[in-house]
């Protein structure tokens, strides 16, 4: 099999129309090949096509790569954009997986609607990726490997060269007489990608020389096994999905084992937002967090996600959602919005509603957070009642309740903010009032 500029033309009609084509230029051989067959397709795609490099900053000849990459795009008359990123790891992260978050980042933010990124990868990267994926003890979405087609940001992200091998778009790169870069990190076997290339992958073909297209079929196939699973979900989404993105426990527990972890891990995921957890993390959501006690509560916390049950619902939260209770007194003038770590209290001068604004400038304004014995009467109520009770009434999930922020006149609580207005506090339709709000940068799901 050959590659061609027309084979790609051939690959690239499967996908949605789009209004410009970004391609993902590194300055190797295989980013090369799809940049020069994009070039040859000129005017028949009738849509612009541009270039992004990423400059990582690892190389000591990062810059000089730049500089290649724009010389060949000069050439070809294609417009380059270059990002310089820092894709330096943190303790405990794979460089690899620094440098993938850093490169993504800027594919995310660059592209805008109906803008397409095309990405190089190519069968045997296919192939290795099923086999790392496999090796770390993946499920069937896992073992799907790389989509050839997803969407990413505003965009889509498309891999036209999946169905091609290595040795294929070597030879078009020779044949065209194409110049590319070599980056001496791409042969040092310390990486697991590399040690898999180089020392594992050679042993493969020559007892299987069809490996490359045979695990390239398989992932395809476990491509569609997980969009069965993920119809699945869906449908068990629907049945027991509660307001919030909560999920209802009692009806939870009377599906399967394999059916609920299925459930969950979309949830998590697609649904809120979060990483997701292994098996050992799934199992504890099981067996410890759904059968708790109704007074208990549990926490499964991991890396990008925590699960907490309360009243007989399945709760899900970013860690850092929540920020630290305080024992501050934080003084207020109730004219800017304040901010609370990843939250804020926006103010709003209307008539007639919120406090009374004349009340409330009689004394100095603050906002504080519950630390027990508070009480508050809540506009059209009788009597006092502690807020203890009243966020058992409200239903507010106990670790939320030290989050919540209480506005203050002196030592006297004005606004339970989300809840609640004391009195005598609330103003009447024909005075100014003060409407407070909380927004949350990251939002508790």
């Amino acid at each position: 099999m050959s590659f061609t500029p027309a084979h790609l033309l051939q690959q690239l009609t499967q996908f949605p129309a789009v209004r410009r084509y970004w391609i993902a230029y590194s300055g190797g051989c295989d980013s090369h090949v799809l940049l020069h067959a994009m070039a040859a397709l000129g005017e028949q795609l009738a849509v612009p096509i541009h270039a992004i490099h990423i400059n990582h900053g690892l190389q000591s000849q990062a810059r000089d790569w730049e500089a290649h990459c724009q010389q060949v795009c000069d050439g070809l008359s294609i417009p380059l954009e270059v990002a310089r990123v820092d894709a330096a790891h943190a303790s405990g992260e794979s460089p690899e997986e620094a440098a993938r978050v850093a490169r993504y980042r800027i594919f995310t933010e660059i592209l805008q609607d109906d803008d397409m990124l095309l990405m190089a990868h190519h069968q045997d990267d296919q192939a290795e990726t099923l086999l790392l994926q496999l090796l770390r003890g993946a499920g069937v979405k896992g073992l799907s490997a790389m989509p050839q087609l997803s969407d990413l940001g505003r965009g889509h992200l498309a891999r036209p060269l999946l169905g091609f091998s290595r040795s294929v778009l070597l030879q078009y790169a020779r044949q065209q007489g194409l110049v590319w870069i070599d980056d001496p990190s791409n042969v040092d076997t310390r990486f697991d990608r590399n040690f898999l290339r180089h020392e594992v992958m050679p042993l493969l073909h020559q007892r299987w020389p069809a490996m490359a297209h045979t695990l390239s079929r398989v992932s395809r196939h476990m491509a569609r096994s997980a969009d069965l699973l993920q119809q699945l979900a869906q449908q068990d989404l629907h049945t027991h999905r509660l307001a919030g993105n909560r999920l209802n426990i009692p009806s939870l527990q009377e599906l399967d084992k394999a059916r609920l972890c299925n459930l969950l891990r979309y949830w998590l995921g697609e649904v809120c937002g979060l990483s997701t957890p292994d098996s050992k993390h799934l199992n504890r959501i099981v067996y410890e967090v759904l059968p708790a006690a109704e007074d208990a509560n549990p926490l499964v916390s991991w890396r990008g996600g925590e699960v907490r049950r309360y009243r007989g619902e399945l709760y899900a939260l970013r860690p850092d959602a929540t920020p630290a209770a305080t024992h501050r007194i934080i003084p207020w003038d109730g004219k800017q919005a304040l901010h609370l770590n990843n939250r804020m209290l926006i103010p709003h001068l209307v008539k007639g509603q919120g406090v009374n604004r004349q009340l409330i400038e009689q004394g100095r304004l603050s906002v504080r957070f519950r630390q027990g014995g508070e009480k508050c009467q809540p506009v059209g109520r009788v009597h006092h009642h502690s807020l203890k009770k009243l966020f058992q009434e409200w239903a507010v999930p106990p670790w939320q309740r030290e989050q919540v922020p209480l506005l203050y006149v002196g030592e006297e609580i004005v606004q339970v903010v989300g809840y609640c207005i004391c009195e005598p506090y609330e103003v009447n339709p024909q005075h100014d009032g003060l409407l407070v709000t909380l927004e949350y940068a990251q939002a508790l799901l």
